[in-house]
């Protein structure tokens, strides 16, 4: 397969597969907006939809407020227009969880995708209750986002458009067409979860209560870590006054979303009512350490707010709030922090400090010791306190598990280029600032270091 076939390009058009999908939302009246103070993320997707789609009017919309970007969708829903929005997972140091809730309930028109950096599964399994369609992970390059966006609006477009048939004719109470669609749904994807939630809920209108219950257990059994399955179960047992079945089916939920806060509360208070006074305590007290670690993560995420906005100004300072930001996680450290050590580690290069940088960076190799980007900053800090030899070893571990790392962007390209030339490599270090041109044919840094080498 050649490589643009892998990339999807479309055969006699200018566009590839992915960009033809975008391009299709955005003929059919489709808007952006995005809810994020990220000036790399915003410049990345207004580079991809005006300069690479070629995009001539405004489609891409800031927002800064909840209040702006509910009016945005407000206003987008009264024209008729489909909307993807990006929403940082934490904005100035608050969850946007709830917002997202409220959205999904709110707009049908409306696809969510959420900004992150790394973060634990059980984070996002919770977002994905609240109705989130998909996440991207920072940093992110180009293509990444361009892929998401066009599996966001475009997973399996047959059955995406049977399953809207599907509850469109639930709406409307029409049951035995509707049947037959989820009918036609399982015949193209006999394991689909959807199918089986649409069944389970005209079982549900009809007052089929086995029937029901078996359909819900079908989609549960498909897809593990699909929770609605076991929301309508608990819902629909506790309507039924069947509440120990209602508790053990929100028990299955805490466990695969432990993080829920609320849902404790639930499962303690139905405890109580059940007669199980320990189970109960103890979910309370679940629910307590739930809210703990939440206001925990609020004041890192404040932390790592100031910080950033810091950063360009004064380094000193941001230097501050980051250390403040891993102090306020104390012991209760995971993936999710990896990106401070890194922002710490370039905040303390910046200050020509590369040896505390390599400090800090090896600090959260201890926890995360197989961390691509932690490997990728470590060895530029080596570099730049000439220690050449570990650099060298750590590019060599970063590169038998991500082959591919260099071509995230031009600039990583670039600075392992830089690596290699330090080392006294030049053709290795050449290969590198050349698919940094690959990348991006008008970046000057390695166009200029491969003329210095004569090899341009």
């Amino acid at each position: 397969m050649s490589e643009k076939q892998q990339s999807g390009e479309a055969s006699g058009r200018g566009h590839t597969h992915y960009e033809s999908i975008i391009l299709d939302f955005i003929n059919a009246q489709g808007v952006f907006a995005a809810y994020t103070t990220d000036k790399h993320f915003l410049n990345l997707s207004s580079k991809l939809l005006y300069r690479q789609l070629g995009i001539q009017k405004k489609l891409l919309h800031s927002v800064f407020t909840q209040q702006d970007l509910l009016a945005f969708l407000k206003t987008s829903a009264q024209k008729g227009q489909k909307v993807i929005a990006f929403i940082e997972r934490l904005f100035a140091g608050r969850s946007t969880e709830d917002l997202i809730t409220s959205i999904k309930a709110t707009y049908d028109n409306v696809f969510v995708i959420v900004l992150t950096h790394e973060v634990e599964k059980e984070v996002l399994v919770k977002l994905f209750e609240a109705g989130v369609d998909k996440f991207i992970t920072k940093p992110l390059s180009s293509n990444t986002l361009l892929e998401k966006i066009a599996f966001t609006l475009k997973p399996q477009s047959k059955l995406v458009d049977l399953i809207e048939k599907a509850k469109e004719q639930l709406a409307k109470k029409r049951f035995e067409q509707c049947l037959r669609t989820c009918d036609d749904i399982l015949a193209i994807k006999p394991n689909s979860a959807a199918a089986y939630m649409v069944k389970g809920d005209v079982c549900q209108e009809l007052g089929l209560r086995d029937e029901a219950i078996g359909e819900y257990l079908k989609a549960h059994e498909q897809s593990q870590l699909y929770l609605e399955p076991l929301r309508k179960l608990a819902d629909y047992y506790g309507r039924l006054g069947e509440h120990e079945k209602q508790l053990e089916y929100l028990l299955k939920m805490d466990k695969l979303s432990p993080l829920n806060t609320e849902r404790k509360v639930r499962i303690g208070v139905l405890s109580l009512d059940l007669g199980k006074k320990p189970e109960g305590k103890s979910f309370f007290d679940a629910a307590v350490t739930s809210a703990h670690r939440e206001a925990r993560e609020c004041i890192c995420n404040t932390a790592l707010q100031v910080a950033d906005q810091a950063m360009a100004q004064d380094p000193s300072l941001a230097e501050q709030y980051y250390r403040r930001a891993l102090e306020a996680k104390g012991r209760n450290l995971n993936i999710g922090d990896v990106e401070t050590f890194n922002r710490l580690g370039i905040c303390l290069r910046q200050q020509k400090r590369p040896a505390e940088a390599i400090k800090e960076y090896s600090k959260a190799l201890e926890i995360f010791p197989d961390h691509e980007r932690l490997l990728y900053n470590i060895s530029l800090a080596y570099m730049e306190s000439e220690q050449l030899d570990k650099a060298m070893s750590c590019l060599d571990k970063l590169f038998e598990q991500a082959p591919d790392f260099h071509r995230e962007n031009e600039a990583v390209s670039h600075n392992i280029g830089m690596v290699y030339l330090k080392s006294r490599d030049r053709e290795r270090a050449a290969t590198f600032f050349r698919t940094a041109l690959e990348l991006n044919k008008d970046y000057a840094p390695s166009r200029k270091m491969l003329e210095k080498l004569g090899l341009a």
